[in-house]
């Protein structure tokens, strides 16, 4: 099941799994994830569950900004609606989570190993 962590200085605070279709985000005790943070809106954002169309699509979230005065980022980029992946960072105010979905097919491309000059010593060359 997807679920967002809150994270501080790499360390996980907080687990939320995403069970709902839609889950509200803020700081008024109504938001399913409530966060105590004066930078955070009282509504601040919408998490949504968007199912797969067909075979060949795959299920996706997306984070939706609902106006808020700080604004929402994905990756330290400030979003209005960004459709987010495993690893990501999203942050409310001060508030930091990682978006972990290990269901997610998403492969970065496989580096190829070099044989070096030096016998039984093999490298990969990055990009």
């Amino acid at each position: 099941m997807p679920l967002l962590m809150q994270i501080k200085d790499d360390v996980v605070q907080n687990k939320f799994p995403l069970d709902q279709k839609t889950m509200s985000i803020g700081r008024a005790t109504d938001n399913d994830i409530q966060l105590d943070d004066s930078t955070v809106s009282a509504n601040h954002a919408w998490l949504e569950y968007h199912p797969a169309d067909d075979e060949q699509t795959q299920p996706y979230y997306r984070l939706i900004d609902l106006k808020s005065t700080n604004g929402s980022f994905v990756n330290e980029e400030k979003i209005s609606e960004h459709t987010i992946h495993h690893n990501d960072i999203v942050r409310i105010g001060f508030v930091s989570f990682k978006f972990i979905d290990e269901n997610e097919h998403r492969f970065e491309e496989t580096a190829k190993v070099h044989k070096s000059w030096i016998p039984g010593v093999y490298y990969t060359k990055d990009k």
